[in-house]
């Protein structure tokens, strides 16, 4: 009797530790696309993860790369969604490092634009399958409100081997 409870017992046991150890690694895995990413809006800091989408157009025999990096705010507003929107392009063909920054939204509330922006600062570096850089905006303002000279900066903007 004891030997045939040992036997039923050792894979019950064995089992047990195979499935409690793939729990553990599995909770320990991290996101491979997600990086990190901030920026200071109105000199408050947000922190984000990033994520970059690419695609290109030929219009007029000019081909076009455009770039993509999303920044969206972790944890999430209680209000939804908040993503910061960096856009880039450049002609194909040309290096990665020939992007420039052309515009910047900042989409709250479930995909309403809340602020856009203009006048940047920028650096883009691509890293291994990614891109990383810096940027700054100035002569922002609400959406649907006319504009007066008051400006909402984005400031000390970076992220890190963001990812299409």
């Amino acid at each position: 009797m004891t030997m045939t409870l040992r036997l039923l017992a050792t894979p019950l046991a064995a089992t047990t530790l195979l499935l409690g150890t793939l729990g553990c690694s599995k909770k320990e895995d991290a996101d491979p696309i997600a990086s990190t990413a901030s920026y200071k809006l109105d000199g408050t800091t947000i922190t984000c993860q990033s994520k970059a989408y690419t695609s290109s157009a030929t219009s007029g025999g000019l081909a076009t790369d455009y770039l993509e990096i999303h920044l969206t705010t972790v944890p999430q507003p209680a209000s939804g969604v908040e993503t910061l929107k960096l856009y880039y392009y450049r002609q194909t063909g040309q290096g990665a490092s020939s992007y420039v920054l052309t515009d910047a939204t900042l989409f709250a509330k479930g995909g309403v634009p809340q602020y856009y922006f203009a006048t940047y600062t920028a650096t883009l570096t691509p890293t291994n399958g990614g891109f990383s850089g810096t940027f700054s905006a100035k002569n922002s303002r609400p959406v649907g409100t006319p504009p007066t000279g008051a400006t909402v900066p984005i400031t000390d903007g970076v992220f890190t081997d963001a990812r299409p």
